[in-house]
Formats: C-alpha cells, structure tokens, sequence
C-alpha cells in the first residue's frame, strides 16, 4: 500500500485519544454474527423497510450506451445489483450519508453468502439511525459515539464514513476505510483513482473486444468535505484522463433517466453530467420543469472541488 494512503477509524477532534476496537475485532472474526443479527426477528421487528418508490432499480445496465464514445477506451462498472436512491424533501441537506449508505445496502441485500443473503433488508434513515445507537451500545466506535453525544435517533445530525463502517460491522459486514488525505501535484488525487481503477479492474482477466464491464464488485462510499456519492464505476479515456462514475443522492432521478452520467475528471476535478431532457408532454409545464433542471445543476456546482476524501468499500471476503 502506498504511503499516501492510511487507514483510520481517528476522528479529527479526538486523534489525541486511543481506539479501543477489542469489541469490534471480536465481532469481525465470528463468522455466525451476520448470521445471528439476520435471525433476530425481535430486532428487525424494531426497524422499518425503505420503500420501494423511494429506489430505482436497473440503472447499471442503462449507463452502458452512454459509455460506448469514441473517447473511451475502458469503462467498468460495479455490480447492477445497486440501487440509486436519493434524498427525499424530509432529509434535504443533511441525508446524504444515509442515502449512500442505503445504496451499499441495495447490494449486499441481493448477494449470497453461504446460502444466505448478506443483508436481510434496505432499512430506512430512523432505522438506520436506531442500529448505529445499538452498535455504539454494543462498543462499536466509542469515539464516534462520543462526538455525536451518543444519540442520533430521530435527528438531523450528519454520518459519514465511519458511522456507515460502524453500522456495517455491527451487521456483520466486513469493510474497510482507506483515506487519502493528501493529494499530489495540482491538488489533484491520483492515488485514489489509481485505487478506484485497481478495484474495478482487478478481477477482469481477459478484455475479449469489450469496451464496458459490468463486475461484481460493491459500490464504493466515498466521503470528502461537506458531501458524500456512491462510485459506482470508472471511465478510462484514450488520453489517458479518468472519469468517476458516481451516483450522488442530492441528485433527482428525472422520469425519462436515463441517459445520466455524472462523472468526476482526475484532471479537472470537476463534475460533468450527461442527460436526456425529459419529455414535456403538457407545454404549461415546460417552464417549471426547465427550472427544476437548472436548479439540479446548481446543486451539483456547489461540489466541483473533492477535498480530503475517504472510500470505504467492502471487502472481497465478507465475514
């Protein structure tokens, strides 16, 4: 691993405090833990099911045509189990972690292990919410706990990547963060895309003429100051520059989608987006639904810069 790149559960506030993940480390290396927090019906009794009209489902495998350019030489993308889910009006501003966290979710809750699924369901943000209390009960980042004064239940407080690690080691989930705290020349962050490329890529043995690839591989959550997207692939242009794909949840799905690539460039480090202008069928809409887009666009001009970002993705061998 290069020296760029750390992996850490610190916290800013506290770096001057020890880590104490005994617990954690216990849970991690029992095996029939997801299996027994998947059994507990008392306390999936406790939680509620996102909705099925809050995710849309199939968008892997519609990006593909939008990836066939001339000026792509490779692109790969993570498994077409994922899910995009957005921010709704209730969680405007603050729900992003949730929503990303709820997209690695749409993953694992149709992946086997064994037999059995690795996740029971896609819980909704209270629910979320209410497991990252149990797991900090249970011992799990104590000092994430103590940052957010232990209660988060019914609130607007912000998580991000290690209350999704918290959460996801509390399901039984094994996963990891890498951050990349310190970017190279131009400010720019090759480290995390050479990783990000690595990871798509690293199970592909043989091209056979392909130009996309859809892989196995989970979504990766990735975290920087004031936001966070789910990458949800990568594109590889013939000069040699790098796209992200992502999925950002303070993004609406318009109802035509579905042409849409949101794309982060190495080199430029800023957002682009590609998309079909929704078909207007009433002309007195037209102008509202204009402004509607503008508005989206906006949205994502705020975020043209990635700084000090974080990854947490999930590992090959799941526990």
């Amino acid at each position: 691993m290069k020296e760029s790149i750390n992996v850490t559960l610190k916290r800013k506030d506290f770096d001057d405090e020890a880590i104490d993940t005994k617990e954690t480390k216990r849970h991690l290396t029992n095996p029939p833990y997801r299996s027994r927090i998947n059994s507990d019906q008392d306390l999936w009794k406790t939680v509620s099911v996102l909705r099925q009209d809050c995710r849309t489902s199939g968008i892997i495998p519609k990006l593909e045509p939008n990836l066939k350019n001339e000026d792509t030489q490779y692109a790969y993308l993570c498994s077409d189990s994922t899910d995009y889910i957005s921010t709704g009006i209730m969680d405007l501003g603050w729900g992003c972690g949730y929503r990303n966290c709820q997209m690695l979710m749409s993953f694992l809750e149709k992946e086997k292990q064994d037999g059995d699924y690795l996740l029971k369901q896609v819980i909704d943000i209270s629910s979320i919410q209410l497991l990252l209390e149990k797991a900090w009960q249970e011992g799990f980042d104590p000092l994430g706990a103590k940052q957010l004064k232990n209660h988060v239940f019914k609130t607007r407080k912000w998580i991000g990547t290690t209350e999704v690690y918290t959460l996801l080691a509390y399901l039984g989930i094994r996963s990891t963060i890498i951050d990349f705290h310190q970017p190279g020349p131009q400010k720019l962050h090759k480290d995390m895309f050479d990783w990000i490329q690595s990871y798509f890529t690293s199970n592909i043995t043989t091209k056979k003429g392909k130009k996309v690839y859809t892989t196995h591989r989970p979504p990766l959550y990735l975290q920087h100051q004031g936001h966070s997207r789910t990458v949800v692939g990568i594109e590889i242009l013939k000069s040699g520059k790098r796209n992200l794909i992502i999925f950002d949840p303070g993004r609406r799905m318009l109802r035509s989608f579905t042409k849409k690539r949101i794309n982060y460039n190495e080199d430029t480090e800023s957002s682009n987006e590609e998309e079909e202008e929704p078909e207007q069928e009433e002309p007195e809409q037209e102008e509202d639904e204009d402004e509607e887009e503008d508005e989206e666009i906006d949205i994502m001009n705020d975020h043209k810069t990635i700084s000090k970002p974080k990854i947490l993705f999930k590992a090959n061998k799941i526990q």
